[in-house]
């Protein structure tokens, strides 16, 4: 497989959606300007008004490299794939295409720009849970589009539900696309029958999530035991992607970890120099 720089991932993202009529977006600044929220830890957070239908978006479709900062993770950073700062590569649509644009775009990207085959990668769908049913529709197209039902795996809210940012605000069942790096990269055996995506042996890594943006959540109750929430449907069912930038250079590099990239290592060895 091709060896790609991170700059190269950066342009060819872009090029590519630009091409596929998107309107290239700068990233926004760190500092959000909804105040909800302390930090920009997504792509989508500068087109929330136009997701939830309370703003008119200039364009239906976009696409970004976004710098984000996240928390929510942080017991996992250090591990090979996660970061407090990342940059984020998305696309989105707001109320134009829907789960099969999406789909192919992804898919047709991975395949003819970065080369790489459909029998490397995995994807997992929303089980259904909460009351949204099981995404059915996801199932069948990534099957149509040439992902096998055996490397199709369901999981539930906590890996395949997107959002909101806040308490409330758009969300959706979501896809992601896993690697299958091999067994080589294992950093331990692993003894799970049916080892796949969300397996911890590093194995697999996610490098792509498409969100199927329908639901606005909202809080319906409160209580000391937690909030209780709704799902209403939004105005217009939206596209809301993501992409690592560090976990695509590191597939595309061939490396172990993220920090073994062209955005880590020169940085790691001016520092053991000095």
């Amino acid at each position: 497989m091709k060896e790609f720089s991170s700059k190269e991932i950066r342009n060819i993202f872009l090029d590519f959606f630009k091409e596929k009529g998107h309107q290239i977006v700068p990233s926004s600044s760190l500092i959000p300007a909804d105040a909800s929220v302390l930090f920009t830890s997504a792509g989508m957070q500068q087109f929330i008004p136009y997701l939830s239908g309370k703003v008119i978006p200039p364009y239906q479709r976009a696409a970004s490299v976004q710098k984000c900062f996240r928390t929510s993770d942080i017991e996992q950073v250090g591990s090979p794939f996660h970061h407090t700062f990342f940059e984020m590569l998305g696309n989105w649509s707001f109320g134009d295409y829907w789960k099969k644009e999406a789909i192919e775009l992804a898919l047709e990207l991975l395949n003819s720009k970065f080369k790489i085959p459909n029998s490397k990668l995995w994807v997992t769908v929303f089980k259904g849970e909460k009351g949204i049913p099981k995404d059915e529709e996801a199932v069948k197209l990534w099957i149509k589009a040439g992902i096998p039902k055996e490397r199709i795996k369901e999981f539930g809210f906590k890996d395949n539900f997107w959002g909101p940012i806040g308490e409330e605000g758009p969300c959706g069942p979501c896809s992601e696309i896993h690697y299958d790096r091999g067994e080589e990269f294992r950093m331990w055996k692993c003894d799970i029958e049916g080892c796949g995506p969300n397996c911890s042996c590093g194995r697999f890594v996610e490098i792509w999530n498409l969100v199927f943006m329908e639901y606005n959540r909202k809080v319906k109750s409160k209580g000391e035991a937690g909030n209780i929430y709704e799902y209403l449907p939004l105005p217009k069912k939206n596209i809301d992607t993501g992409a690592g930038l560090e976990r695509l250079a590191c597939v595309l590099q061939n490396k172990k970890s993220n920090f073994e990239t062209d955005l880590f290592l020169p940085i790691i060895k001016k520092i053991e120099e000095l």
